[in-house]
């Protein structure tokens, strides 16, 4: 079984006794809520959740969780109870359930259950169990993350000029290549060592070993469960899918109108991006952050201009992974635009503060894989960016939302204006 196949192990952490000889087939909801993980000690690295209302019908168009894993040490061997799914790995949307191979199962002594939190508790808002998603919050701007990526693949031109009919603006992530040449790519890796290509690409290294000649020539790893698309989507649209460069992504950009927000992902980006910026002319219509916040820094050291109304005419934000205590005076101290959070970290207290300070709001989803994995082990009372989860975090006030289906998200703020509520519009 190789990492470039759909079908994969599936470890369901349920016991023997909590599981006895029971069939594929005889799945009771009572079994489909029980959620576990492995304690740390365990020799297992993989989890598999059903949501708590499925049944076996409804997996079709239920989400699953699928890890890859070498079996532990300690695990049973259990023949009968092994489920071979086929899935769209990207999506997570579960197409096919296979006929039954081979299964493990943990002794009790290495199970324990999940514990979860809501979001609402997480981010120190209230809203009612039969709190409607029409509720009248504010209305945050739509900003699509590396495009529309669950509808085409991430940072591409397609996927960024699709995110254009759904959003005011769209994140993407710029790195400088060898050659001198700006394009747009995410890769793996961490906020201070991105870019790599091996889950991407299937190549070793990073994009800043590559010139953009070389880049461009890149197949995208159709099977990678970052790429929220799907393989089916990677295939069809393959003469559409190459690492593009900034220009032709900021030319798309001027003919659409949308607002481009830009991560200088990599080192080196600050001053190249501008230059283009400013020879595209369009100033007004693209915005910078980063985790590396010197980056940004620079950006207002060479423009500090400010328009009329106060605002900055380059419009900088501070993203932000973990929040500090001091990340207000962090991003003052930068004289940024904005300030940036991870959704789970925006609390109501936390964006009141950004707004005290006379700065921007916007909280940030994490990529495909991410998101599944807080929806595992985290957060018990919302979907994975469903309608809920999107009421939730707009109920902190926040005034940008950089999201992976703005699709969805978008279709819901209509909503909500054809109910006739009353929406408060975003500061700018």
């Amino acid at each position: 079984m190789t990492s470039r196949t759909i079908r994969q192990h599936i470890l369901s952490f349920l016991s023997i006794s909590t599981l006895p000889a029971i069939m594929v087939n005889s799945f009771s909801p009572q079994i489909l809520t029980t959620r576990y993980i492995a304690k740390p000690d365990a020799k297992s690295h993989a989890t598999m959740i059903i949501p708590r209302s499925s049944t076996l019908l409804e997996l079709s168009t239920k989400e699953v969780i699928i890890t890859d894993f070498p079996p532990p040490k300690s695990a049973v061997s259990c023949p009968a109870l092994q489920l071979l799914m086929e899935i769209d790995a990207a999506s997570l949307e579960l197409t096919e359930v296979s006929s039954i191979e081979e299964s493990y199962f943990l002794p009790d002594e290495e199970l324990i259950p999940i514990k979860q939190i809501s979001l609402e508790e997480q981010l120190n808002i209230k809203m009612s169990p039969s709190a409607s998603t029409n509720m009248a919050v504010s209305k945050p701007r739509v900003v699509g993350h590396r495009g529309s990526l669950y509808q085409s693949l991430e940072n591409t031109r397609h996927s960024i000029r699709l995110a254009a009919n759904d959003c005011e603006e769209v994140e993407i992530d710029v790195f400088l290549l060898k050659c001198g040449t700006l394009t747009v790519f995410h890769g793996s890796g961490t906020d201070k060592n991105p870019g790599w290509l091996k889950e991407y690409c299937n190549v070793e290294g990073t994009i800043l070993d590559y010139t953009y000649e070389e880049a461009r020539k890149l197949k995208f790893n159709q099977y990678h469960t970052e790429f929220g698309c799907g393989p089916d989507t990677i295939r069809e649209l393959e003469h559409e899918y190459y690492i593009p460069t900034l220009e032709e992504v900021l030319s798309d950009a001027k003919q659409t109108g949308v607002v481009i927000k830009v991560e200088l992902k990599g080192p080196g980006t600050t001053d190249p991006v501008l230059e283009l910026v400013e020879r595209l002319n369009m100033v007004d219509q693209v915005h910078y952050s980063s985790f590396e916040h010197s980056r940004i820094k620079r950006v207002r050291e060479l423009h500090p201009e400010r328009n009329a109304d106060g605002s900055h005419t380059y419009k900088t934000g501070c993203l932000f992974n973990e929040v500090p205590d001091n990340f207000v005076e962090l991003a003052l101290n930068v004289d940024a635009s904005e300030v940036h959070l991870k959704y789970s970290t925006a609390t109501k207290e936390r964006v009141e503060e950004i707004h005290s300070a006379g700065m921007d709001s916007m909280v940030w989803m994490r990529g495909p894989m991410g998101m599944v994995d807080d929806l595992t082990h985290r957060f018990h009372d919302v979907g994975n960016e469903d309608e809920r989860m999107y009421s939730t975090i707009m109920a902190t006030g926040v005034r940008a939302m950089c999201v992976n289906r703005p699709d969805v998200l978008k279709q819901m703020l209509i909503g909500q204006a054809m109910n006739s509520r009353t929406l408060v519009p975003p500061m700018i």
